[in-house]
C-alpha cells in the first residue's frame, strides 16, 4: 500500500508539473483523458493509441473580436486560426519532449490537420480527449463548449504513456439552447439531442454540406484556409461577454 501511495504522489506531480509548463507556455485549457473512454473512436491509423494510455488536451482562446466582427472580420479570424494552430503545435512539442525526457513516450496531434481519406477527419479527435478530460462537453455545434470560453478555443493533442491523472468525461450541457443550428449559414447543422456525444457525427451535422462551404472559402486568397467560418462559435451564449450577449 504504501508503494502505491508513493506512486500515486509521484503521477500527481507529474500531472502537476506539466500542468505548470502548460500554463506557462500560455495555454487557457489543460487537462488528460483516460485514452480507454475513447476506444470505440476512430483513429488514423487504426492502432494509433495501442502504445498510449493517456491524452492530453491543450487549447487556446479564440480573441473575441475576430469574432464579433464576423463576416467581415473572416481573414482576420483566418489569419488568427492559422497563428493559434502554430502556437498550439509548439506548446505540443515542448510539451513532449519534457515527457520523453521524463522516460515516457509522447505524440504531438497537430492542431488543424484533416484527412480526406478519414471522411474530413483527424488522426483523433482533439474534442473528444478534451472531453473525457473534463474540459468542456461536446455541443450541438459538434464544437467542444467550456463554461469560461464557450466554443471559443483551438486544440491540440498528445498521446502519452505516461501515469497522469485524469479528468472525468463532461455531459452535453446546451439544454434547450440552438442558436448554432438557428444561425448556421448552410443549415447543416440539426437539433440532435444527446448526452455525451453523437454516436453518428451524421446525425448532428449534414458534413458534406458544411465542407463544401469551407472549401469555398479556402479558395478566397484573403482567406486560404478551410476552418474559417466561425459563426457556430460565434453566436454560442457560452463564453460570450455579458455586454455582448444583450446585444444578440
Amino acid at each position: 500500500m504504501k508503494k502505491d501511495l508513493n506512486q500515486d504522489k509521484e503521477d500527481l506531480a507529474l500531472t502537476s508539473k506539466l500542468r505548470e509548463m502548460a500554463f506557462e507556455l500560455g495555454v487557457n485549457t489543460f487537462g488528460v483523458s483516460d485514452l480507454n473512454l475513447l476506444s470505440d473512436y476512430e483513429t488514423f491509423p487504426k492502432d494509433l493509441l495501442k502504445s498510449y494510455s493517456r491524452g492530453i488536451s491543450v487549447g487556446l482562446k479564440i480573441p473575441d473580436e475576430a469574432l464579433e466582427k464576423l463576416p467581415e472580420s473572416r481573414p482576420i479570424y483566418a489569419k488568427h486560426t492559422t497563428a493559434l494552430n502554430n502556437r498550439l503545435d509548439f506548446i505540443a512539442y515542448r510539451l513532449s519532449i519534457f515527457l520523453e525526457s521524463s522516460g515516457y513516450k509522447a505524440l504531438s496531434i497537430p492542431a488543424s490537420n484533416v484527412i480526406n481519406d478519414l471522411d474530413w477527419r483527424s488522426h483523433i479527435s482533439h474534442r473528444a480527449i478534451a472531453r473525457t478530460a473534463g474540459i468542456g462537453w461536446i455541443g450541438k455545434s459538434l464544437n467542444l463548449v467550456t463554461k469560461e470560453y464557450g466554443p471559443r478555443l483551438r486544440l491540440a493533442s498528445i498521446l502519452t504513456d505516461a501515469p497522469l491523472e485524469t479528468g472525468a468525461p463532461l455531459e452535453n450541457n446546451c439544454g434547450k439552447c440552438q442558436r448554432c443550428i438557428d444561425y448556421c449559414i448552410v443549415k447543416a447543422l440539426k437539433n440532435n439531442n444527446f448526452k455525451d456525444y453523437p454516436k453518428e457525427r451524421e446525425i448532428s451535422l449534414d458534413i458534406d454540406t458544411c465542407v463544401s462551404k469551407l472549401e469555398e472559402f479556402s479558395k478566397d486568397p484573403d482567406l486560404g484556409i478551410m476552418s474559417c467560418c466561425g459563426v457556430c462559435i460565434q453566436v454560442c451564449p457560452f463564453g460570450r461577454s455579458k455586454a455582448k450577449k444583450t446585444k444578440n
